[in-house]
Parts: structure tokens; C-alpha cells; sequence
């Protein structure tokens, strides 16, 4: 082979030979990197299915609890015994379906890296303490009622007060905020407004209205979910 020849492929090896070393090597991790992603994927959707195949089961579990307590309550005047043995039925059946809802709330868990909650979910009565919260870290917020407050469903009370918080904790650069709960016939509209920026998409709210029925608007600084009662 010619001197200029064998210095070519000289330079061509000592060049090209870590650059393929290299690209090799990222393959490899890229390949790797999907391999693990897949799997993980993989076990997500395998925990998802669980925890459809267990929320059929909590519901048939409830369904039957419903109806053991309707039932009981209708035959407790005319047949004592068979109520009870009804009532007792309709307990059992609560009860498994708690375990099964603790069992999901495991898997939950483990997909979103979150431990269940040993407290009670808050409310609206517990929305003082929110503000209270608020107006320590700085931010002065205004409180108003529009309305006769009504009994709400528990899972209403929740969005409404995650809502809140959300927004709140949305109101960065904010000096000042208003909070406002509209009490109307059949639903409640949830107001909150600030002087900061604009806020973020909020999808979260959004997807916390639809859970119960209700919708969320976001404009420029103010969030405002309407949400019904029941």
C-alpha cells in the first residue's frame, strides 16, 4: 500500500474508530433507556387494569350493600329476624368492599410514588384554615359568600376546595386575592381571582370539575369552576 494510502487509513482508524466506539455506545443506552421505559409502561397499564378490575368489584360491592340496607329497612316491621340477617349481609359486604378500596389505593400508590392519606379528605368548613395558610406565606386574600350555603356532596365539597388551593398556590408573583363562593339552585360557582400573572392551563382543575359534574373557565388571573350540588 502506498506511504499516502496507509497514512490515510491510519488517520481514517484513529479517527473514525472512538467515534463509532461512541455512537455504539449510545445505542445502546438509547435502546436500553426504551427497553426500561416499555416496562414501565407495561407495569402502569398492568396496575391500571387491577385497579378497574377492582373498582367493578367495589361496585358491585356497593350495589349489593345498597340494596341489603333498602331491603332491611323495608322488612324491619314485619320480619325482625330476616331484616337483621339482611342488614348483617348488607355490613359483610361493606366491609370487603373497604378492603378491596384500601387495595386499590395501594396500587395507586405505588404508580404515583404518593402514600394514601391516613386524614380525612377536607371540605369547605375547612377552607378557613386554607386561607389562614395563605395569608401567612403573604398573600392577602378577601372572603365572600354569595348565598345560602347548602349541604354539598362530599366529592363536590373536595373539588371545590382543591380548586381553591390550586389556584391560590397558582398565584405566584400575586400580592392580593379574592375568594369567592356563589351559592345558587343546584350547583356552586367557585370564583378566584388575583393580581398577578396570567395563570397556567389548570388542567388539574379541570379535570377535578369534571370528576363531579362541573367545569372550570380560567381567564387572564381568575379561575372560576361552576360545579353542581349533587
Amino acid at each position: 500500500m502506498p506511504p499516502l494510502l496507509s497514512w490515510l487509513a491510519a488517520v481514517t482508524t484513529v479517527v473514525l474508530c472512538p467515534t463509532v466506539l461512541l455512537l455504539l455506545r449510545l445505542r445502546a443506552r438509547v435502546t436500553a433507556d426504551l427497553a426500561a421505559e416499555r416496562t414501565a409502561r407495561e407495569e402502569t397499564l398492568r396496575r391500571v387494569l387491577i385497579v378497574q378490575e377492582l373498582h367493578e368489584v367495589v361496585a358491585h360491592r356497593v350495589s349489593v350493600m345498597t340494596l341489603g340496607i333498602g331491603a332491611g329497612r323495608m322488612t324491619m316491621g314485619k320480619d325482625p329476624r330476616r331484616a337483621a340477617d339482611t342488614l348483617r349481609d348488607a355490613e359483610e359486604s361493606g366491609r370487603q368492599a373497604l378492603g378491596e378500596l384500601q387495595r386499590m389505593l395501594g396500587i395507586l400508590s405505588a404508580v404515583t410514588g404518593v402514600p394514601p392519606s391516613r386524614t380525612p379528605q377536607p371540605l369547605l368548613d375547612d377552607l378557613p384554615d386554607l386561607l389562614h395558610e395563605a395569608r401567612t406565606g403573604g398573600l392577602q386574600v378577601d372572603f365572600t359568600q354569595d348565598g345560602t350555603p347548602v349541604p354539598a356532596a362530599p366529592g363536590v365539597e373536595l373539588s371545590a376546595f382543591r380548586i381553591v388551593q390550586e389556584a391560590l398556590r397558582d398565584a405566584e408573583g400575586a400580592s392580593r386575592a379574592s375568594v369567592t363562593l356563589r351559592w345558587r339552585q343546584g350547583f356552586l360557582e367557585v370564583l378566584v381571582s388575583g393580581d398577578g400573572p396570567s395563570r397556567p392551563e389548570g388542567w388539574l382543575m379541570r379535570e377535578r370539575a369534571a370528576l363531579v359534574g362541573g367545569t372550570v373557565t380560567i381567564e387572564g388571573g381568575a379561575v372560576h369552576a361552576r360545579l353542581p350540588l349533587r
